[in-house]
């Protein structure tokens, strides 16, 4: 299995593979005698050097699919598929190696843990996927213009500051694949096109991006938009 020129993976027989494909996924939630359909049959893929955008109202599905696609939650129904390999129903420390070493996530807050600095903070996932590369944690610092703040801890942060630092975390070990929860929900929209184009030039470098966003603006840099409607699939 090999990485073909369109940027997918290429299997043996000669089949191209995305880089992240969620098939028939379902997720039900209960309390007490209600149930709750997150998620209902939703399947899609995304490929390296492309940008998808997951859109759709509050409550229509879009954080329960990025947890489903990052491994943090198993789907009740269907299946995930990491760099070709299935990641679902996998046992939990497999599924942890494997978001280590392939995703970045970026959250629309919370990527940074308040006691270490922003330097530290991007260590951390290095740590855990023992990948620590101090070179690599300067030119993320240098890509978001953050060098003069490798030492500040969060709260000493501004709002762009932060998201820009978030942004480096969730590359800290150089990922395949990225999935942004509302990564521009809380900055201005200076911050957003910095972010934006950010996210242009991960996706030029060949990773394979899916943004859960209510952001015109990203999603109109995005290759396709997927809308979600009552954890369905209306458009895409």
């Amino acid at each position: 299995m090999w990485i073909s020129g369109s940027g997918c993976l290429k299997a043996s027989g000669g089949l191209d593979m995305p880089m992240l494909e969620a098939v028939d996924l379902y997720r039900f939630y209960h309390a007490r005698e209600a149930e709750t359909l997150a998620l209902r049959g939703v399947s899609l893929t995304v490929a390296a050097g492309e940008i998808v955008a997951v859109m759709g109202a509050s409550g229509s599905g879009k954080s329960t699919l990025l947890s489903c696609l990052a491994g943090m939650d198993e789907p009740d129904g269907g299946f995930v598929s990491l760099m070709g390999e299935r990641f679902t129903r996998r046992p939990e420390p497999q599924r942890d190696a494997m978001r280590a070493a392939h995703i970045g996530i970026l959250l629309q807050s919370g990527n940074l843990l308040e006691y270490l600095t922003v330097e530290q903070n991007i260590l951390l996932p290095m740590a855990i996927a023992g990948r620590i590369n101090p070179s690599w944690v300067n030119k993320l610092l240098d890509w978001v213009n953050l060098r003069d703040r490798r030492h500040a801890r969060p709260s000493q942060l501004s709002g762009g500051e932060t998201a820009r630092s978030g942004l480096a975390v969730a590359l800290a070990t150089n990922p395949k694949v990225l999935l942004a929860d509302e990564p521009t929900g809380e900055v201005d929209a200076d911050t957003e096109q910095q972010i934006l184009a950010l996210l242009i030039s991960r996706r030029s470098q060949g990773s394979a991006i899916l943004l859960a966003t209510h952001s015109e603006t990203l999603a109109a840099q995005a290759d396709r938009i997927i809308r979600l409607q009552d954890g369905r699939i209306v458009d895409d």
